[in-house]
């Protein structure tokens, strides 16, 4: 089941810096593979749209990186340690 951009940031908002670049990492190949057709429609659960699914991908890393940049400045500038 798919959720909205803003749930999915409030649901990584417990996530380490270093957890998060990972997630976005796996957003991008997750983007990444779409765009050159290389995900098989039955690696989709309850078969959503792709093109539905690959703009909600979009949203979550655009999401995530909002999150990564408040979390690397929160550690840079405050002497942020997890």
């Amino acid at each position: 089941m798919m959720i909205s951009p803003d749930l999915y940031r409030d649901e990584k908002q417990t996530k380490t810096y270093e957890e998060l670049i990972k997630e976005k990492d796996k957003l991008v190949k997750y983007i990444r593979d779409f765009e050159i057709n290389k995900i098989p429609m039955d690696d989709y659960l309850m078969n959503p749209s792709p093109e539905v699914l690959y703009k909600c991908n979009l949203e979550y890393l655009s999401e995530l990186c909002i999150l990564i940049k408040e979390k690397f400045n929160k550690k840079l500038w405050e002497g942020y340690d997890e």
